[in-house]
């Protein structure tokens, strides 16, 4: 049998067992919808485990990885909220409607924010603070160095705060007398 062969088998094995205990726990914090990605997803991470066969895995430990999935799922929301509230304050008034929730913001309005940007900021930006994939995820998507993304995305941050922003008042001039 191939490794991968007794990876799936192991993994079978633990979904049948333990898949019900994961989805509840999940389910106290999420949908159900929400609650049956996290618990399908814990066994996903569980295939990619090289050393799956050497290692005992019990329900806690399938619980941990339903509660870092789950808080990693808080903090990416989190994190794309704040992105959008900032970009709404830095859209201009007009364009602004206080009324809505955060979490409503039209996407294409986002795509037209970013589209001042370079497309290798704006892919920063994204990825980052709108995915929430760490540092070293975009850096691998992206093939680039870690430190290259944190430079698109704070440029490209820059750049939407300086576009957005009202520009300073100029000094004014004293007349002569």
């Amino acid at each position: 049998m191939s490794p991968q062969e007794s990876r799936a088998t192991i993994v079978l094995d633990l979904f049948e067992q333990y898949y019900h205990r994961v989805y509840c726990f999940s389910r106290r914090s999420l949908s159900a919808d929400a609650a049956e990605d996290i618990a399908q997803e814990v066994f996903t991470r569980l295939l990619k485990l090289e050393r799956l066969p050497q290692i005992q895995v019990n329900v806690s430990y399938l619980i941990k990885i339903a509660d870092n999935l789950i808080k990693r799922r808080y903090n990416k929301n989190q994190r794309f909220n704040r992105f959008l509230e900032s970009a709404e304050d830095l859209a201009p008034t007009t364009a602004r409607r206080p009324e809505a929730p955060v979490i409503e913001i039209d996407r294409g309005e986002l795509e037209r924010h970013l589209a001042h940007l370079t497309p290798r900021e704006a892919d920063a930006v994204r990825l980052v603070i709108c995915e929430g994939l760490s540092y070293q995820e975009a850096a691998e998507s992206m093939g680039v160095p870690v430190s290259t993304v944190n430079n698109w995305k704070y440029r490209g941050l820059q750049k939407l705060k300086d576009k957005y922003t009202d520009p300073p008042s100029e000094p004014r001039q004293l007349a002569a007398s």
